[in-house]
């Protein structure tokens, strides 16, 4: 069988027109009255194209190129090593095949790092857990409120929605945002924005009893490691208390999580026999405002005046912001009430105002007014906490 073809010996620039002469499992390249060889077919790659030509090369001389027509690579097939043109298991495959095990692959890892943090959550060590959260709350910049009455009933009410009250450690913040946040370790805190704008305790009841949920099912730590990764989490924070707090306040929780929250907070309140009601009206408020801050924002746009709408609207960005939406969440805590429940209140009158009053009556609580996060006083410790 002669074939064809053309070949670079590896020596020199000059380019051989040969013809392939086929013996057995190897060949010769005869040029007039030379030849070259023999060759074995197994030491020869596929290289790529050049032209019409499918180029081999010799696996132990460098520059050896071998050139050889399609029809004839037709001819030798069987001989010639196999096209990798994709990568070896791609060409097996075929590009169409490939192609879709690519995609079931690449899913199967999107659906691991989704997932992963549920499992390494729970093998994080709790002592870890509770130095990050101590490292986050410290003084909170000399910010947490603290008397004997609002302090006693915020005792009250933490203990009458979760028997273990001393895996939490519950503070109210003198920062005027409507917001409660959970951080690692079982540190819950409860802005005084929040206290302001609620009617009532049992409000206030059920966002602590959903932050509750959230600390129970280790949602900071899967949220930490999802956002942060597990050696940032392992390794700590840096001091920069107020920008990760900052960062925690922004990272929504997953939708599996929210819902798993809500449904705490809602068998809570059951338990405690405290009206899901006043906590679906809150929903309500939140939902209505944010609606006013939406148009006051495209009244601002068009020129139009929407100051009144933007500040009945304003404080309430912070939960409306890390929090979903607020309908179905209302709907789900409606259809929770029971008609023939003897419902109580999960404060007194004057608890409620006690706690609400909090930080106005801590004479030593620093102000949280225009509080910049990411500007904290130098001399704040972090790791310093205040005196109770």
């Amino acid at each position: 069988m002669d074939l064809g073809a053309w070949f670079y010996d590896g020596r020199s620039a000059a380019r051989r027109e040969v013809e392939i002469q086929v013996i057995g499992r190897n060949f010769f390249l005869a040029e007039l009255e030379r030849r070259h060889g023999p060759y074995a077919f197994s030491d020869l790659h596929y290289s790529g194209e050049q032209g019409r030509s499918w180029v081999y090369k010799h696996g132990d001389i460098d520059g050896w190129r071998l050139g050889i027509s399609r029809a004839s690579a037709a001819e030798l097939a069987g001989l010639l090593p196999a096209r990798n043109i994709y990568g070896g298991w791609i060409d097996r495959l075929g590009l169409g095949k490939a192609a879709i095990a690519f995609a079931a692959v690449s899913a199967a890892i999107v659906a691991i790092v989704m997932v992963a943090p549920q499992w390494l959550a729970p093998l994080v060590p709790y002592s870890v857990e509770q130095r990050l959260g101590e490292a986050l709350v410290g003084d909170f910049g000399g910010r947490l409120c603290a008397t004997p009455k609002g302090s006693a009933a915020l005792k009250k009410m933490a203990r009458g929605l979760d028997s273990r009250i001393s895996d939490f450690d519950i503070e109210v913040a003198n920062i005027d945002i409507v917001n409660a946040v959970a951080l690692p370790g079982g540190k819950i805190i409860i802005f005084n924005g929040l206290l302001s704008e609620a009617k009532s305790a049992d409000e206030v009841a059920g966002v602590l009893a959903h932050e509750i949920g959230h600390v129970r099912q280790r949602h900071v730590m899967q949220s930490m490691i999802r956002q942060m990764g597990l050696s940032v989490v392992m390794g700590g924070v840096d001091g920069n208390v107020g920008g990760t707090l900052n960062g925690l306040l922004s990272v929504g929780y997953t939708r599996e999580a929210e819902s798993e929250a809500d449904g705490h907070a809602i068998e809570t309140l059951a338990a405690a026999q405290i009206s899901p009601l006043p906590t679906a009206a809150f929903f309500d408020r939140l939902g209505a405002r944010g609606a006013d801050k939406k148009k006051a924002g495209e009244a601002q746009k068009t020129g139009k005046s929407g100051k009144a709408a933007a500040n009945g609207a304003e404080t309430l960005l912070g939960y409306i912001s890390s929090h979903p939406p607020t309908e179905n969440r209302k709907a789900r805590f409606e259809k929770s009430y029971a008609k023939n429940e003897a419902y109580r209140p999960v404060l007194t009158g004057k608890e409620w105002a006690a706690l609400r009053a909090m930080c106005a009556n801590d004479k030593d609580v620093k102000s949280g007014f225009n509080l910049d996060f990411g500007n904290e006083d130098k001399n704040w410790n972090p790791d310093k906490k205040m005196g109770r």
